[in-house]
């Protein structure tokens, strides 16, 4: 059951007016429903937002007009973007993990919740990147830009080709 609410009566420009009815927040069509997602998204984001999940909904929430605008451009121009779409689904998750920052749970082993967390971060730029790099993989890549990615490979596989060097040197192998 909520807890009790208390009415509230604000005077706003007629430009924030106009921005309140252009939002488009999941869930509240109404002035009022608006503010009071607006004021619970603030609200969750000033109190640290210790929840990943939610962090990562939130900012899946703010990304959503963006990622619409770009759908519709690609509608209207024919094009698409396979490296905007893996970014749009992939950078909300990296946002919410460098805004929750490790556990701070009570009775969890610093050492381990540090180690826990930057293992997290690996996981997803690493998965990151594995997107990236099956995009560069296809001839012809959803792009919009069809050199963006080859161009942008090359350094990436000279790295992964000098880590397996040193990692055979370090087994001894030649």
């Amino acid at each position: 059951m909520p807890g009790k609410t208390v009415p509230l009566s604000v005077r706003i420009s007629d430009a924030d007016a106009s921005f309140l009815a252009g939002l488009d927040i999941e869930g509240a069509v109404t002035p009022s429903e608006k503010l009071r997602a607006l004021l619970t998204s603030e609200r969750r984001l000033r109190e640290g937002a210790a929840d990943p999940a939610a962090t990562e909904e939130m900012l899946e929430d703010l990304c959503r007009p963006a990622r619409r605008r770009v759908r519709r451009a690609e509608a209207e121009t024919g094009q698409r973007s396979e490296v905007v779409q893996k970014l749009y689904d992939r950078v909300p998750k990296l946002a919410a993990l460098a805004l929750t920052g490790p556990s701070q749970d009570e009775g969890v082993n610093q050492d381990k919740a540090l180690a826990d967390w930057e293992a997290q971060w690996v996981e997803l730029a690493l998965a990151l990147c594995e997107d990236l790099l099956h995009v560069g993989l296809i001839s012809d890549p959803r792009s919009f830009n069809k050199h963006t990615i080859k161009d942008n490979l090359t350094p990436i596989i000279e790295l992964a080709e000098l880590i397996k060097i040193a990692d055979k040197q370090a087994k001894g192998e030649s």
